[in-house]
């Protein structure tokens, strides 16, 4: 009984299906077989990438350093001191008396930096060639912050007949220096300086001195 497989075109002792040219299990197709060469491009592509990527990463930081460097707040600039004239005060002390020979007039002054760096004191004049002055202790003379320094000041009269002792305010021409600045100032020392110069001054020149010698008649 069974029917001949023959007779219904059936072959006798099929097997599962192979799977097709180029399939492996149903899973697509094969790769080809993984050779040296083929690594050694892939390494060397994944190291240029790498590199790539560090230069640019690189670069993006350089840029956005050099932005926050060109947008930063610049520091605050440290103050220049005052001028020497402004951190220096001179005072009229008293005059001496009896004034030292060869002196028309003395008198002490009180020279005062209040703030910044030391002020040196470089000279002491006045504005008129008929007066000469000379500074006990001798210049320079050098006063700190808060220092307080005491200085005669002689007035000597060299030419009498051009003297002026009537000159309202006279002022003292002063030069001083901070270690930044070298300035010339002119202090006025105030009515009491003035009316005690005028007072000295007309008595070491005597009107009777301003009248020019006359020649025989």
């Amino acid at each position: 009984g069974h029917p001949d497989r023959r007779a219904l075109g059936v072959s006798a002792g099929i097997g599962p299906v192979e799977p097709g040219e180029g399939t492996e299990d149903g899973q697509g197709p094969r790769r080809g077989p993984r050779t040296p060469g083929a690594d050694w491009i892939r390494s060397r592509y994944a190291r240029h990438r790498r590199a790539v990527l560090t230069v640019a990463s690189a670069a993006v930081l350089a840029a956005a350093a050099a932005r926050i460097y060109a947008t930063r707040p610049e520091p605050p600039r440290p103050e220049a001191p005052p001028a020497p004239s402004q951190a220096l005060s001179l005072t009229y002390g008293n005059p001496v008396e009896p004034a030292p020979d060869g002196a028309a007039f003395a008198f002490t002054v009180r020279v005062r930096t209040a703030v910044g760096p030391a002020v040196t004191v470089e000279r002491i004049g006045q504005p008129s060639q008929a007066l000469g002055v000379t500074i006990r202790p001798s210049l320079p003379a050098t006063v700190g912050a808060g220092e307080v320094r005491e200085l005669l000041v002689l007035i000597q009269a060299k030419d009498c007949v051009h003297v002026a002792r009537n000159s309202g305010l006279p002022f003292l021409e002063v030069t001083l220096s901070n270690g930044f600045q070298k300035e010339d100032h002119s202090y006025i020392p105030g009515d009491r300086y003035a009316r005690d110069l005028s007072v000295a001054l007309t008595r070491a020149c005597p009107e009777a001195r301003d009248a020019a010698p006359t020649g025989p008649s």
